[in-house]
């Protein structure tokens, strides 16, 4: 008899439990789509219908930037290093009009692949594990998680943090990338930067 109870008490319970909206978290640091603006970092960033605005800048997250306009933004989104994730987007998606297959499909602009521990904004994985994102301001983010994640790496190894972007890209060859082509590409593109 007190087994047929709690039954019944849970299938009540279950039944209201129905009518609750549990929202699905999404990682701190993205736009919440369900608020008609979004006001992050201190005012910097604003977005709203599928627009990035910041500064005098209207960038569609469906539509890939120039890759001034992603420098542009990355310096408040990314910090320090702006720079590091700009040469990085060059060299693994191409210049302005040149977009790879992953940047185009997937708004991977660096050729991130879907981490195993840290956390992530990519929405799923795709072909040959290369995350996949909703739009490039998400790719963005993911990119701050991972050097994040890479400082933290670099601080374990050598017991303090990196200086230079330099530095910090021969500590991210052969996680990030093993080939000397990818390395030697993103040190040309870093040594002739002319984005301001």
């Amino acid at each position: 008899m007190r087994n047929i109870v709690n039954i019944i008490i849970a299938t009540i319970f279950l039944f209201f439990l129905g009518f609750l909206n549990f929202p699905s978290p999404k990682p701190p640091g993205l736009p919440n789509p369900n608020q008609p603006g979004f006001d992050y970092y201190n005012n910097k960033i604003y977005i709203s219908e599928n627009i990035l605005y910041f500064d005098t800048l209207e960038l569609p997250l469906k539509k890939i930037p120039t890759v001034q306009e992603l420098y542009t933004v990355s310096k408040v989104v990314i910090g320090k290093w702006a720079k590091l994730f700009t040469v990085i987007k060059v060299e693994e998606s191409g210049r302005d009009g040149q977009y790879s297959y992953y940047a185009l499909n997937y708004f991977n602009l660096v050729g991130m692949r879907y981490p195993r521990k840290r956390k992530t904004t990519a929405v799923k994985r795709g072909n040959d594990y290369y995350s996949v994102y909703a739009n490039w301001y998400e790719g963005m983010i993911d990119f701050k998680y991972y050097i994040n994640y890479m400082e933290g790496s670099f601080y374990r190894r050598y017991k303090r943090y990196p200086k230079t972007e330099e530095e910090f890209i021969r500590h991210l060859y052969g996680s990030y990338n093993k080939y000397s082509k990818w390395y030697n590409d993103v040190i040309y593109i870093l040594r002739n930067f002319n984005y301001y």
